[in-house]
């Protein structure tokens, strides 16, 4: 008599030995996730971009309020600008960014002038434009003039592009895009650039 085994435990054995994936299989697998990181990648990078100018914006717009606020709450000029030593206003807005009670009116931070707060440097992938070199606020919260604040990707791509403007009274505006197009537009209506 021979020991022979059931068919079915043959069939058994025969298919756990053939555990895999055929060529056709992974090609097809392979092509699927081509299509999505096509897909996917530049969406994700959209999205990404978006999402720091946001947080710039909004770390910003909280900044100046911040700055009118104490300038009433102090009765006193407070300045917002952007520095390299948070003693001295610099020009590049990329710099970190403070908030000082400029009790003698020179437009430094002295040893004596209490710096409220301030914000790191802002992101390597971020620009930030201002032909203001800094924001100054009285003590009533008006301003020393108007300003306005443009952040871009280093991409310099307009559709990403958000403005801050401060007006005389330091109401803060935020741009919008109202014409519908995906670039926003300033209060004059004539849509941000990045160059």
């Amino acid at each position: 008599m021979r020991n022979r085994q059931p068919k079915k435990t043959q069939q058994l054995t025969l298919k756990s030995r053939l555990k895999g994936t055929t060529l056709i299989e992974l090609m097809v697998v392979v092509s699927i996730l081509a299509i999505l990181g096509t897909v996917g990648v530049p969406s994700f990078l959209s999205i990404l971009t978006k999402s720091r100018i946001t947080s710039e914006t909004n770390q910003l717009n909280g900044l100046i309020r911040f700055a009118r606020f104490k300038a009433i709450e102090n009765e006193q000029l407070t300045v917002l600008c952007p520095t390299s030593n948070y003693n001295l206003c610099n020009e590049g807005w990329n710099a970190p960014k403070m908030v000082f009670i400029d009790a003698n009116h020179n437009n430094e931070r002295d040893p004596q002038e209490p710096m409220l707060m301030s914000m790191p440097k802002s992101n390597n992938n971020n620009l930030i434009y201002s032909r203001n070199r800094a924001l100054k606020f009285y003590e009533s919260g008006i301003t020393a003039s108007p300003a306005s604040v443009r952040i871009c990707p280093d991409s310099k791509e307009a559709k990403y592009a958000k403005l801050l403007t401060v007006s005389l009274q330091g109401k803060i505006k935020l741009s919008r895009d109202r014409n519908g197009d995906g670039i926003h537009e300033n209060s004059a209506g004539v849509a941000l650039s990045c160059m």
